[in-house]
């Protein structure tokens, strides 16, 4: 599995920890994303924000409006597809 650089997970999601249209409870999610991005080099597949621990205690569909989903879900296949590239 490629090494990820933990600096480069925050980086990749630094305008989402940065934005203050997020509550405490959605700052918290974009840490655990991170926080996997870090331990595993890449989130394999966005399916996994559904399953715990991503799950609880409120479900990504219902922690973030469409505009957010969507770009967190590009931010997470960015940093994989980047990762898979620097790999191979």
């Amino acid at each position: 599995m490629p090494e990820f650089i933990p600096s480069a997970a925050m980086q990749a999601f630094s305008e989402f920890i940065n934005d203050q249209s997020l509550n405490q409870r959605q700052i918290n999610f974009v840490h655990k994303i991170i926080n996997h991005m870090e331990q595993n080099g890449y989130m394999e597949n966005v399916a996994v924000l559904q399953k715990p621990p991503f799950d609880k205690p409120i479900s990504f569909l219902k922690l973030f409006d469409v505009r957010t989903r969507t770009a967190l879900m590009k931010a997470i296949n960015d940093v994989r597809e980047n990762a898979v590239t620097v790999a191979g």
